[in-house]
């Protein structure tokens, strides 16, 4: 307008601050980059007592330590387990799956996998579309998908067409069927951690190492199954409290 021969109205330009602002923060985040890339003694953590332990979130906050898994039957029966240095079980699901697929053939049992049920730590697009048995896995933790549900009210049938895999699998877990499919892991592996930690004090690994404590798991898994057939063949059942 100037260069026109027009009078300048409104007010005058300013530098935006949210963009100064970002700049700010990414040359501060440059600067503790280039500062730890000097000195990485002063930032390295590394555990002196067990070096192959990670650390893991939970409940209370952050411990040093390792993630234990277990496929469980519907009789509380631990089919397949094993410890990982991952702090997520996102990754853990298909090689769970597998495991238990080749601890059963193992065991000479010829019957198919039913249904899978993981809980939201396992839910991936990739994990819901993987090749395997069938599968229900929580998209959201146990008490937002119990909310959800009530608020968006039950479903029924096959989802519709041209819905995503998330859809897909929240409105199967919304259905009468798939929330009383989905309602077993409470009695089927939950129980099982329970009765490591409650009953037997199984808290913490004893031994260090990522071998030494997958031998100790598979000890307390297999004491576990001994303890269960033991009960169902004397009649006194197979709940765990």
């Amino acid at each position: 307008r100037a260069a026109q021969g027009h009078k300048m109205t409104g007010p005058k330009p300013t530098p935006n601050a949210k963009l100064i602002e970002a700049k700010v923060k990414l040359d501060a985040a440059r600067s503790r980059a280039e500062k730890t890339a000097e000195s990485p003694a002063e930032t390295s953590v590394a555990n002196t007592t067990d070096p192959e332990s990670r650390m893991m979130k939970t409940k209370t906050g952050f411990i040093q330590g390792y993630n234990a898994q277990a496929a469980v039957n519907e009789n509380q029966i631990v089919i397949a387990g094993a410890v990982t240095q991952d702090g997520n079980d996102v990754r853990q699901y298909q090689p769970m799956v597998a495991a238990t697929q080749v601890a059963l053939r193992g065991a000479g049992v010829t019957d198919r996998i039913g249904v899978v049920l993981g809980d939201a730590g396992y839910w991936s697009e990739d994990n819901a579309t993987s090749q395997g048995p069938d599968r229900l896995i929580a998209t959201l933790k146990d008490h937002k998908q119990r909310s959800a549900a009530r608020k968006l009210g039950n479903t029924t049938g096959p989802a519709p067409e041209g819905t995503s895999s998330l859809e897909a699998m929240e409105h199967r877990l919304r259905t009468p069927e798939g929330a009383a499919l989905y309602a077993k892991r409470s009695h089927t592996v939950e129980p099982v951690f329970g009765n490591h930690k409650e009953n037997h004090g199984f808290r913490k690994f004893r031994r260090r190492g990522l071998v030494a404590v997958q031998a100790e798991w598979a000890l307390m898994n297999i004491s576990h199954n001994i303890s269960k057939l033991f009960n169902h063949h004397n009649g006194i059942g197979l709940a765990t409290t």
